[in-house]
């Protein structure tokens, strides 16, 4: 019994002992943020998140909701500063993989055709929020006005856009153009080309299915050549959104793992294949973009699915050359401009991430890579609210590479501009 209360005490010491290390390193390396008004170009409190991202050639960029206006702000002035002073210009959304690669390539560079295109492309809980009208609608569109213009991609398997209406037709030029036999079967019109744009909304289970068995017959048909390109993961990528389809209506556990897989994927080819040489910002919700999520205690049965962040910096060079930016509030409330209804995010909890910043502090950046090399044996569970607006407990150093941290949050704006 005495042996046992030793290393209960021994336990429990080094625990406290090692909160404490994560405790004194956020309050001794935290670099305040003067503003996050994106029209501030003096760029001198950005130094630190500059000098941790290094020569990463991936950034993204989280949400713990996604209609945190303080947050949409920030990183706003942040891809500015990126792209201005750390040469990124490739600026991917957790929005449509299909229209905002291939139909942002056919588009006309113009302010009008640019502005009209990212409205009907991207989820409109960004583009029709008052706080990401200068990213959209004044950075993104005028850099093309100017030496340095920034690209606008995207890697959702989710077909959501107003260009995939041109989807249908951009398939079955494909496979015309490949001439394989199953173009020639009874059910290609009727069964397949007919169900495409349905693979989102259907409910059909049985249609379901055969979409998926159809698109692998058309895999087996096609000419190695197009192994690895942009058609062919097009098609997996509605094989997969009927895939998450059938576990969300049979109600399974992995649907969001499906579409997460798949975005993984996608930002895959981004990187290696389409652009290769150029540095990418990435925009998405932080569920989507952190990573070892097994070292996150989940609070609910339903939390613990694994995400495309965890997919993807599976790759080691991948992750070597990826910089993850979570964020975390105080204080406040949240909501989306889909939802009349906001919330208010958790209170501070005691000893958490948020208690150890002073309330004088309103923006700040705390580098977690930066204590990992540090601290390499440090691995600590720690309270923040890091994932949504409420708290996990977690080794958040392994989970994030830096953390952007908000004092009070509090909710988009309905945009009432007219463009």
């Amino acid at each position: 019994m005495k042996k046992l209360s030793i290393l209960l005490f021994l336990f429990f010491g080094l625990q406290g002992f090692a909160q404490k290390q994560i405790k004194n390193y956020v309050q001794k390396n935290l670099n305040p943020i003067r503003t996050i008004d994106p029209d501030s170009t003096d760029f001198s409190d950005f130094e630190g998140i500059g000098n941790a991202i290094g020569d990463s050639r991936i950034v993204m960029l989280g949400e713990q909701d996604h209609g945190d206006a303080p947050a949409f702000l920030a990183k706003t002035r942040l891809i500015k500063y990126l792209h201005e002073k750390k040469g990124f210009n490739v600026l991917a959304f957790e929005s449509d993989f299909f229209a905002l690669n291939e139909g942002w390539d056919h588009l006309q560079k113009q302010k009008s055709d640019i502005d009209d295109f990212i409205r009907q492309n991207i989820f409109s809980i960004w583009t029709n929020c008052k706080q990401c009208e200068n990213l959209f609608y004044n950075y993104a569109s005028g850099s093309f006005a100017t030496k340095n213009p920034i690209t606008i991609s995207g890697f959702d398997s989710q077909v959501h856009g107003k260009y995939s209406n041109n989807l249908t037709k951009y398939i079955d030029d494909f496979l015309k153009m490949n001439d394989i036999p199953f173009i020639k079967s009874k059910f290609y019109e009727t069964k397949f080309l007919s169900f495409i744009d349905s693979t989102r909304i259907s409910k059909d289970l049985t249609k379901h299915k055969l979409f998926i068995s159809q698109v692998d017959s058309i895999f087996k048909q096609l000419p190695k050549k197009w192994e690895g390109s942009f058609e062919l993961l097009v098609l997996h990528n509605l094989q997969e959104s009927s895939k998450s389809g059938i576990s969300f209506l049979t109600k399974g556990k992995d649907y969001m793992e499906i579409r997460d897989k798949q975005m993984s994927e996608n930002l895959k080819w981004l990187v290696n294949q389409k652009f290769p040489n150029q540095k990418i910002i990435v925009w998405a919700h932080s569920a989507h973009i952190l990573k070892n999520r097994d070292f996150i205690k989940p609070r609910l049965t339903n939390e613990n699915w694994i995400n495309m962040g965890h997919f993807f910096t599976r790759d080691s060079l991948l992750n070597q050359q990826t910089y993850i930016v979570g964020f975390s509030s105080k204080y406040g409330t949240a909501g989306r401009i889909t939802n009349p209804k906001t919330y208010s995010v958790v209170s501070p909890a005691k000893n958490s991430f948020e208690t150890w910043i002073n309330d004088d502090t309103k923006y700040a950046f705390i580098d977690f890579k930066r204590f990992r090399d540090l601290n390499p044996n440090s691995l600590e569970y720690f309270n923040m609210k890091g994932k949504y607006h409420s708290y996990n407990e977690a080794v958040w150093t392994q989970v994030f590479d830096g953390i952007f941290y908000i004092k009070d949050m509090y909710p988009c704006e309905k945009s009432v501009a007219k463009f």
